[in-house]
């Protein structure tokens, strides 16, 4: 999402983990439907990797996981009301 998902502060080594993160978010918003599925698995089910990543970014991965649901929540809400 072209790092507007997460604001350019911390170390350089906080800004290379919010990277990886920001690039799996592009994927599961953007990506090929491979790439895709391989995102959505490691942001919303991955319990060694992807808590790693989010502490290596500075930040609480319950707390981005929570976003990433109401995200996705709000997106299939919204699907839905594009179809009715």
């Amino acid at each position: 999402m072209g790092g507007l998902v997460f604001q350019n502060q911390g170390s350089a080594n906080e800004k290379l983990w919010m990277a990886v993160i920001d690039s799996a978010i592009e994927d599961w918003v953007r990506g090929p439907a491979r790439q895709k599925s391989r995102a959505e698995f490691f942001l919303f089910e991955d319990e060694e990797d992807f808590p790693f990543v989010c502490r290596s970014a500075g930040l609480n991965p319950a707390s981005v996981r929570e976003s990433l649901w109401m995200i996705r929540a709000q997106a299939a809400s919204d699907s839905q009301l594009n179809v009715a």
